[in-house]
Parts: C-alpha cells; structure tokens; sequence
C-alpha cells in the first residue's frame, strides 16, 4: 500500500523522538510524522485548535504515558470522548512498570501498548500492521 499515513507521535523525549524516526524510515512506511511534546498540544492538534488549524489528521497516534502538562490517560479519555476521534488508532508508549498504567489505558480505549524503550524494529512492524488494518 503506498498511501502516506499521517502519524501523530505525543512525546517529550528528543531520544524517544529519534527512535520513532528512525523506526518509521527502517520499516519502509510511508508516513509523514508529526510531533508534538505535551497532552495540551495532542489535543489542540487532534481537535484542529491554533495553531493546528490546517493540520491533516492523524491515521494513528503514538502516545506517550508520562508526559508534562497533560498525561497520556488524560489525553486518551479526551480522544475517546469525542465522537469524530474516538476510532483513531492510539499505541500507548509506555516506560511504566505498573500493571495499572497499562490496565488504565485498555480501560480508556488504547488500541496497542509498547514498553520503552521501544525497539526501532518493532514500533516499525507495528505502524505497519496498523497502516494495513486500517486502511
């Protein structure tokens, strides 16, 4: 499939950024990244608020957990709540080690979950599994 996928990545970590790049380039998806660094952002982006208003939609959201501002729980029960977000494909990233975190996140609706540090090679599989299931 050679559509470009629209990829919103929630971090606050340069490093984590980098690794998500480069994961997206070895994994040969045609994507265009997107990164914002904190939940108030995601969610002004997400809903088309300044200074996003001309942003494409993402066609999935890597979301970070422990973020700055507004975590990824907070940000994931905002997408789930809205109607025109809610079937956004969302993978949880995740450095916690507390089964709550992650049960917390099903609970809200995450679709996927990685625990970091995320291996380049699989967050790269799993962009792609999600390109092809959803479009």
């Amino acid at each position: 499939m050679n559509r470009i996928i629209e990829i919103l990545l929630v971090e606050d970590s340069p490093a984590d950024v980098k690794i998500a790049e480069e994961a997206i380039i070895d994994a040969g998806v045609n994507a265009n990244l997107h990164v914002v660094n904190d939940g108030e952002a995601a969610v002004r982006y997400l809903c088309r608020q300044e200074p996003y208003k001309n942003v494409t939609a993402p066609d999935i959201v890597l979301l970070d957990l422990n973020m700055p501002r507004m975590n990824g729980h907070e940000v994931l029960e905002e997408i789930r709540n809205q109607k025109n977000l809610r079937d956004i494909p969302i993978v949880l990233l995740t450095a916690s080690e507390r089964c709550d975190d992650v049960e917390t996140a099903h609970r809200l609706g995450i679709n996927y979950y990685l625990r970091k540090p995320v291996e380049g090679r699989c967050l790269g599989e799993l962009i792609t599994a999600v390109q092809d299931l959803w479009h």
